[in-house]
């Protein structure tokens, strides 16, 4: 265990889920995130199989990663369990991840590229005056109401003030929603491998017909280990520096 995971776990809370795969799902969505600024703003709006394409892409890129934390942490498989873990976790990365975090990187990322505002660029000066008008009104009004018992004047400046700032506090609830949404995907699909692993450790999967191959894999024609045979020669490096940037320490 190197020196930055020993500080991970100190730093991390004492329930946070433990990461299959020494963390490869975590790791591929923070390369997703440090390379989502490459979708162009007509695949963004659009989103869809546009933009999933455009991360299968760099999954292709990551797939090698995926055979390598395989072999490193599941050596109490055998290895045709291996093979077998190595195809149903390129299946769900495939038909589960990448469709999950398309469908919520997309809508951010045109949010993100107008600052959060309603209105187009340049309008932002207006609708920001707009949101603070209306925060003044609103203070007024609770002031003024006499079935409302809040009389304090102040309550004016708060309010107006709170709406000039408004476009600031929906890009945090924003980017926390969504961070929260990424957690859920990654530890959901961290479950799904760990249920995997034990079945696969007791022997239950590889009774089937269907022995070390998943249906995904069977529809494609070939597994994700032939695959990455065939391009041995022209293996990829890793996209870009694994550097988180919506939060330091990782989904």
């Amino acid at each position: 265990m190197g020196v930055t995971d020993r500080l991970r776990r100190l730093m991390s809370p004492a329930d946070a889920p433990a990461r299959t795969l020494g963390g490869f799902v975590d790791s591929l969505l923070q390369t997703f995130e440090n390379c989502r600024a490459g979708l162009s703003d007509a695949q963004a709006a659009e989103g869809g199989e546009d933009v999933e394409r455009f991360f299968v892409q760099l999954y292709e890129r990551e797939a090698e990663h995926l055979r390598d934390a395989t072999e490193l942490h599941e050596v109490q498989l055998p290895p045709e369990a291996r093979r077998h873990l190595l195809d149903e976790v390129d299946a769900r990365v495939r038909s589960v991840v990448i469709p999950a975090y398309a469908r919520l990187a997309a809508p951010l990322t045109v949010r993100e590229r107008n600052d959060f505002y309603l209105t187009p660029a340049p309008l932002h000066g207006a609708e920001r005056l707009g949101w603070a008008m209306g925060g003044v009104l609103l203070g007024a009004f609770i002031v003024w109401a006499p079935f409302i018992p809040i009389w304090s004047k102040e309550l004016v400046l708060v309010l107006g003030v709170g709406g000039l700032v408004f476009p600031e506090l929906r890009r945090i609830v924003a980017l926390r929603r969504y961070q929260s949404d990424l957690d859920r995907l990654v530890t959901r699909t961290d479950a799904d491998i760990a249920r995997l692993e034990m079945a696969l450790l007791t022997g239950e999967v590889l009774r089937g017909p269907a022995r070390g191959r998943s249906a995904a894999a069977d529809e494609a024609g070939s597994t994700l280990e032939e695959r990455l045979s065939q391009d041995e020669p022209a293996a990829a490096e890793p996209v870009g520096k694994r550097r988180n940037t919506i939060r330091q320490g990782g989904l």
